[in-house]
């Protein structure tokens, strides 16, 4: 049986337009912010925000982690950091124990399941940002 575990995405541009996402740091390596939510109705049910429909909110798919007890779906909300302050009291973390850091960084140092999370999200980005200018 597969599970699913969800974690919350928040990106921001920095100044220089470069592309940044908030990570939390483990000791070695640097993994999204975790969540109570297991799925996208239950993020809507919990925090009133629609998932679908929703140019603040981009669903990301992710991919399954396979092992001998079954496997495990890991999946990912994505929010622009303007959402940051409504969605602060439903991650389980404080602000000070992650930081943004650069979408290069993050690639490099981050938890291979998660990888195809961000990856994910820097392609949803780059073409909402070239269909803008169409």
């Amino acid at each position: 049986m597969t599970k699913k575990k969800m974690g919350m995405l928040i990106y921001r541009y920095n100044e220089n337009e470069d592309l940044e996402v908030f990570m939390v740091n483990d000791g070695e390596n640097m993994e999204l912010p975790k969540t109570d939510f297991i799925s996208p109705n239950d993020f809507e049910q919990g925090t009133g925000i629609p998932a679908t429909d929703n140019e603040d909110v981009i669903e990301l798919d992710g991919e399954e982690e396979s092992s001998n007890k079954g496997g495990v779906k890991h999946i990912a909300i994505a929010l622009e950091a303007k959402m940051e302050q409504k969605m602060k009291k439903f991650l389980l973390i404080k602000k000070e124990e992650g930081n943004y850091v650069a979408m290069k960084e993050a690639v490099r140092k981050v938890i291979p399941h998660q990888y195809a999370i961000l990856k994910e999200l820097k392609d949803i980005l780059m073409e909402r940002n070239l269909t803008k200018y169409l």
